[in-house]
């Protein structure tokens, strides 16, 4: 028997994703659609069959332990993109809701606030109970990622559970079970890389004595006290591979196709190629080497379409090999680990992408010139309150101390 979700963009009905009795998925937009959905899926009257609805929709769903639990939670497999965003996809990534009926009939009016006490339970639970999937008014929401996480809307300083009218606006990420300081790690390289490249804002919070990180959204932006979505697309689902190949190493994206996909694709090429050449070296220069295809995302923002701002960033390789996996979701120059790559690999690397890797390697220099004396600024600002001390910020700056004198 064949399944039927409505799928909306921005609160507007555009489409349809079917399921059919073998468990093929397929989107069709309305016949007045004006959006697309994904670049690999410009509005057209025809069905997009599986080899397109099945990366960009089961990109949506959460990874990990989440989907784990919200496969047994409700009975369901976890390989069934269609049931998992069945129960969850109302508040999707970007701007993507999905519901058997119609919007107006899933309505929740009720905002409720969510105060200390609950968020201090909430993050006890949330281990055990990835998304906080059957609380009483639990959202229907849907995080990519396999993080421990959940996501609030945030009004004036205060927490609500978020509803169709109110989406979430920051997301809240808590204490990771086997890897310590985590929090703090990805304050610092996030505060940093705010510093450096500009991107979304972050702070290290406690809830009853419960640490928690809030991280804003950059798929969300208030206009005049109204929350909107802005659509989003993350690399897996723009060049069309499902999230279990978000890694190179899996036959997943590398550096070139993301690159050849913003120039393609970005209302602005030069800009975001740039940017995202910036990322590139600053995860290099932290060690973050889990910046898979997932990782970079593109909005579609006021009919252009922009390289989002960096987001997930931390540093993996100041953990043990034993518990880190040291080698890089997206190689450079053939090279699988950061400790193996030199000055010559990223000149390779430029060569490929087309670049003039000289003028390449001067805009790199000027850009990161001030960014060891950032990183010692930060971690003693950082160092100077009791919530955020931690000595996990010297580890991230010597290892950026060592791998910035190939750009330099």
């Amino acid at each position: 028997m064949s399944r039927e979700l409505n799928v909306y963009l921005c609160g507007k009905k555009i489409g349809v994703l079917y399921d059919d009795e073998l468990g093929h998925l397929s989107f069709q937009y309305e016949a007045d659609a004006k959006r697309q959905l994904s670049v690999r899926m410009p509005v057209r009257p025809e069905i997009y069959d599986v080899s397109y609805a099945v990366p960009f929709f089961n990109n949506l769903t959460p990874e990990g332990e989440a989907l784990n639990f919200i496969a047994q939670f409700f009975r369901i497999s976890k390989n069934n993109a269609f049931s998992i965003l069945d129960k969850i996809g109302g508040d999707c990534a970007g701007a993507v809701s999905l519901y058997e009926g119609s919007l107006e009939k899933n309505t929740d009016s009720q905002l409720l606030e969510i105060d200390d006490e609950s968020l201090a339970r909430n993050i006890d639970e949330l281990p055990d109970n990835p998304l906080l999937i059957g609380i009483e008014n639990s959202p229907r929401l849907s995080l990519a990622g396999a993080q421990s996480k959940f996501a609030v809307c945030k009004i004036k300083d205060k927490y609500y559970r978020s509803n169709d009218k109110h989406p979430t606006t920051h997301i809240i990420k808590i204490k990771h079970k086997y890897l310590p300081n985590l929090l703090e790690n990805e304050l610092f390289c996030m505060k940093l890389a705010q510093k450096i490249l500009g991107t979304i804002n972050i702070e290290l919070c406690a809830a009853k004595g419960r640490k928690y990180l809030e991280i804003e959204r950059y798929d969300r932006q208030i206009i005049d006290g109204e929350i909107n979505r802005i659509h989003q697309e993350d690399f897996c689902q723009v060049l069309g591979y499902p999230a279990h190949q978000k890694y190179q190493q899996d036959g997943g994206p590398g550096i070139i196709d993301c690159y050849n996909a913003i120039i393609n694709y970005s209302s602005q090429p030069p800009a975001d190629a740039n940017k995202f050449i910036y990322q590139i070296v600053f995860n290099y220069l932290i060690g973050n080497a889990d910046a898979h295809a997932k990782n970079f995302s593109i909005l579609h923002k006021n009919e252009n379409i922009l390289l989002s701002p960096a987001y997930d960033l931390l540093s993996a390789e100041i953990y043990p090999r034993s518990k880190v996996s040291r080698i890089i979701a997206m190689k450079i120059n053939g090279k699988e680990e950061h400790d193996a790559i030199g000055k010559n690999d990223f000149i390779a690397l430029f060569e490929l992408l087309g670049l003039n890797a000289t003028n390449t390697m001067r805009l790199i220099k000027d850009k990161f010139t001030n960014v060891v004396k950032t990183a010692e600024d930060l971690k003693d600002e950082l160092n100077s309150d009791n919530l955020t001390r931690c000595d996990v910020y010297d580890s991230i700056t010597d290892l950026i101390k060592q791998r910035t004198g190939i750009f330099l």
